[in-house]
């Protein structure tokens, strides 16, 4: 996300450069910023099956690629327009034989090319994959 250029009187008055210099200086890409993620990210499509339900009550289902993952979250690109930070999602990400249901959090959603979306989910945990069984007393 951009920075914004807001200047408190304190700095007003401390900076001393001229209205040229603070031009030439905001010509200049932001400083990177420091990786935040804790797992190394795995590039490479793979498939992850998604559901959830949307603002409206509608439940969504559909099938993407990760564009990339990692053993906490992974990125993929959809062109729904349901997607909203802190939704919690059902995910079935292709991990290699171990496919587990997780319960997922959206973190982040981006706007692409041609109407699609970049979305970012963290997962949260397992679920069950074997509901507990109730015996019935007769």
């Amino acid at each position: 996300m951009p920075e914004l250029d807001v200047q408190t009187p304190v700095e007003t008055q401390q900076d001393a450069r001229t209205d040229s210099q603070h031009k030439e200086a905001r010509n200049y890409a932001p400083a990177a910023r420091p990786e935040r993620r804790r797992e190394r990210r795995q590039k490479g499509p793979r498939q992850v099956w998604i559901q959830a339900t949307d603002a409206n009550g509608k439940v969504i289902e559909e099938i993407q690629l990760m564009r990339d993952y990692s053993r906490g979250g992974f990125y993929f690109v959809s062109s729904l327009h349901c997607y909203f930070v802190g939704m919690h999602l059902n995910v079935i990400p292709s991990f290699g034989s171990l496919n587990l249901e997780f319960v997922a959090e959206v973190v982040r959603v981006e706007p692409k090319p041609k109407m699609a979306y970049g979305v970012g989910v963290k997962l949260l945990h397992a679920r069950d994959p074997i509901p507990p069984h109730h015996p019935t007393q007769s």
